[in-house]
């Protein structure tokens, strides 16, 4: 079967508030080293929605630079400002991104028609490969299936989308919808445990949180289900479902995605955008059970 498993990256930022790209690079080294198929950079849980523009622009030239094509990069160009999203996406497809990623307006709901005409503005001025990303506990509404077919049916450059919902329904309609007529189109989860219930039903696979912290698990998961090894998938899944406890340690899960990368040695610091709280010591403890539950090693 075919399949991939993506990180979007953590972004790593050091006491001070400014970019950590030491520790960010060592982040993507180990990403790379376990086998990861892509990452993406200025993702929701690479934090973009609290960094300036300069920041965000340094991060991902960085990221391009540090990869240098050993794996997928794609670059989350998103912005509340259409005037910012065309030059910034042009910029790094120029720069050397793989792709760019783009979230659906959010604050105000807005209908299919509203969509398809922001998404076919966008897509006419962008000059490379564009994913559409649906997250609607964040936007407050979903991309209906109909539209992001009408939008790759005028625009060969819209080459996937990134579908976080925690169930798997709407990602299934956007497979039948989409995928029957461009097998090419990329259909990807949002969460883990997702993954093989994605690639089961005609799906590309999973761009998911968890491979920060285990990207080892993540890509032998992913590997069994490219081998059909039904038995390495079945453990895959449920070793992924019992370590999605770590979403429920805290009520924002970054700072606890942070924790535990720090906690096995992958990063050197776990600080958040203001106002994320840092992990209380109860948070860490549990964090820490979690993993030796799993027989995870932590260094620190």
């Amino acid at each position: 079967m075919k399949a991939s498993y993506i990180t979007p990256a953590i972004t790593i930022f050091g006491t001070d508030g400014n970019l950590d790209l030491k520790s960010q690079g060592s982040l993507y080294e180990n990403l790379i080293s376990n086998g990861i198929d892509g990452i993406l950079v200025n993702g929701s849980i690479g934090e973009f929605f609290a960094m300036t523009y300069e920041q965000r622009r340094e991060l991902a030239e960085f990221a391009v630079d540090t990869i240098a094509h050993r794996t997928k990069c794609i670059v989350g160009t998103s912005d509340m400002m259409y005037e910012r999203i065309v030059p910034f996406s042009n910029h790094m497809l120029e720069y050397g991104a793989d792709a760019v990623m783009i979230i659906s307006p959010y604050y105000f709901r807005f209908t299919d028609s509203e969509l398809l005409a922001y998404y076919d503005e966008l897509l006419d001025q962008i000059e490379g490969p564009v994913y559409l990303y649906n997250f609607p506990e964040r936007t407050g509404y979903t991309i209906a299936p109909e539209t992001v077919l009408a939008l790759r049916e005028r625009h060969s450059n819209l080459v996937g989308v990134k579908d976080t919902i925690g169930g798997m329904d709407h990602t299934r309609e956007l497979i039948k919808a989409v995928k029957s007529v461009y097998p090419d189109f990329e259909v990807y989860s949002g969460f883990d445990d997702n993954a093989a219930h994605n690639v089961l039903s005609g799906g590309d696979g999973i761009i998911g949180g968890l491979s920060n912290i285990v990207p080892e698990i993540c890509t032998a998961w992913i590997r069994a289900m490219r081998e059909n090894d039904i038995e390495g998938i079945a453990r895959g899944q449920q070793t992924i479902n019992r370590l999605f406890d770590i979403y429920a340690v805290g009520p924002l899960f970054i700072p606890v995605i942070k924790e535990a990368a720090l906690m096995r040695g992958i990063i050197e610091s776990s600080v958040c955008s203001f106002p994320m709280p840092a992990v209380t010591e109860e948070q860490r403890v549990k964090i820490a059970q979690i993993l030796e539950r799993e027989g995870i090693v932590c260094s620190r």
